[in-house]
């Protein structure tokens, strides 16, 4: 069974919390602003400037470093990133959790949400999870698994028959054996 963990924008573990266990269920997957606070081992980035910064810093030495095809050609090719397809077609808040959700499922039979929120949907936000609820129904053979969700879910996601909630300290029980 492959399990990948895909956290969202912003989200940073707890700091009793065991990153080694967490990598020892799946690899992480996320956007950049979540590899100092989760250790994020696929990190991605669709915001050209912190690309650059981020490679001028050699970050992309240290993890699987992903960027759009069209940011990989804007900024020549640089060597060891890797890239992606697709564009957006709207502009919304964060894209890098769209396309690390699309990522982290190739090969995954499960999928593990933590710092997702899914409830609430405003005209601000309508695109964001319009892509997310996408990638959920367009895959129903993973197991898409939202983690330490303490709010009940925006009705849209409710009818999904493969999106569940369970608490982190569950889930870590339950993979670690």
């Amino acid at each position: 069974m492959n399990i990948s963990w895909v956290i969202a924008d912003g989200y940073q573990f707890d700091p009793t919390i065991n990153v080694d266990a967490i990598k020892n269920i799946g690899p992480i997957w996320g956007s950049w602003s979540t590899w100092r606070g989760c250790g994020t081992d696929n990190v991605i980035c669709n915001n050209k400037t912190k690309a650059l910064q981020l490679i001028d810093s050699k970050f992309n030495q240290g993890c699987n470093f992903y960027v759009s095809d069209n940011l990989y050609q804007e900024l020549h090719k640089p060597v060891g990133v890797k890239r992606y397809g697709g564009t957006f077609q709207h502009d919304m808040h964060n894209t890098d959790d769209i396309v690390a959700l699309h990522l982290a499922n190739i090969g995954a039979d499960i999928i593990l949400m933590l710092g997702f929120d899914l409830t609430l949907i405003d005209p601000k936000n309508q695109h964001y999870h319009g892509h997310v609820f996408s990638v959920i129904k367009q895959h129903p053979n993973t197991q898409w698994v939202l983690v330490d969700h303490q709010k009940q879910l925006e009705k849209i996601y409710q009818d999904l028959a493969n999106l569940t909630c369970d608490t982190l300290g569950n889930v870590l029980k339950l993979l670690a054996q």
